[in-house]
């Protein structure tokens, strides 16, 4: 499955980006069992109207339990999910943390029980804290064979990235996903092979470029300049929006497209002052996207940034 993301097939119509759904920024943790599916089903829904039949849907399925973490990947591959993807559980972290054995397990037994394949989610700011070592993601990766890939967004990215894919080479199917933007880049270059970021919500078509950009063989001085110059206006704006989370990111979505700019509670809607430092640094990405648009919308390449 993972494989068919970064594959096109010949006159395939399809976006440029997999959709996720119920991810980190997606609000999940705030949502019934019953608005998780809806969220799913009604993406599937639009993607098959526009004609995408054929893309994944990634669905965020982490719970609190293990038993509500496989009822959800259950729920999310009946609303229309191929994937499905699990946060580590927060609300015990600190006894989770005592020995690790513990959530190696959690991840063993979901993959073994989810009808789904899975992605492994390393997200400690989101998790409590809890920031899976190398060794142990190993270990689940080697007791697992319904886990699909990994997306981390933590400390040490690189070098876990590095021991991953020395594990993994045998594998292409398998998907190593990066969190941060100003990372990608260096990325690509150590063997990663995209990336789900919150900014590109923001910045779809921006993303899609410097992802292609990553990708070029022996680039130009020309293109190793573009390179610098798309990354440094995504990080401008990941520096302010990202640290701010789903405030910061509904802020943004509210302020361009009209979508509702408050959170759930118990968040809060950013305040006037914070508002503002968002938006100041939105001129000169807008200009980026207006000009990387219609570029995007009719290149044939394709990619899982």
């Amino acid at each position: 499955m993972p494989g068919q993301w970064q594959r096109r097939q010949a006159g395939e119509r399809r976006p440029r980006t997999v959709p996720v759904c119920a991810g980190p920024l997606g609000e999940a943790v705030h949502l019934s069992r019953d608005e998780r599916a809806t969220l799913i089903r009604c993406t599937r829904q639009a993607l098959d109207k526009q004609g995408f039949e054929s893309v994944p849907i990634v669905a965020g399925v982490g719970g609190s339990s293990t038993r509500e973490t496989v009822q959800l990947a259950r729920d999310a591959a009946s609303a229309g999910a191929a994937v499905g993807m699990i946060i580590p559980p927060a609300y015990y972290a600190a006894t989770l943390q005592q020995d690790s054995s513990q959530i190696e397990q959690y991840y063993i037994d979901i993959c073994r029980l989810s009808p789904i394949p899975l992605l492994l989610y390393n997200f400690p700011t989101n998790s409590a804290g809890q920031d899976l070592s190398a060794k142990s993601i190993i270990r689940i990766i080697e007791n697992s064979p319904n886990l699909c890939g990994l997306k981390l967004t933590c400390p040490g990215r690189m070098d876990k990235l590095e021991q991953v894919t020395a594990l993994v080479k045998t594998n292409p199917e398998f998907l190593i996903l990066d969190g941060v933007m100003h990372d990608l880049p260096a990325w690509k270059e150590f063997g990663g092979h995209g990336t789900v970021s919150g900014i590109s919500n923001i910045a779809p078509s921006s993303t899609v470029r410097l992802w292609n950009l990553c990708c070029v063989e022996n680039p130009s001085l020309e293109q190793q300049k573009e390179l610098r110059e798309v990354l440094n206006v995504l990080s401008k704006v990941d520096t302010v929006v990202m640290p701010l989370g789903v405030r910061g990111l509904k802020y943004v979505l509210g302020y361009l497209h009209g979508y509702g700019r408050g959170p759930r509670r118990p968040l809060l809607a950013l305040d006037e002052m914070s508002g503002k430092a968002v938006t100041d640094v939105l001129d000169e990405l807008l200009r980026q996207e207006n000009r990387y648009e219609e570029e995007v919308m009719t290149s044939e390449s394709w990619t899982t940034a």
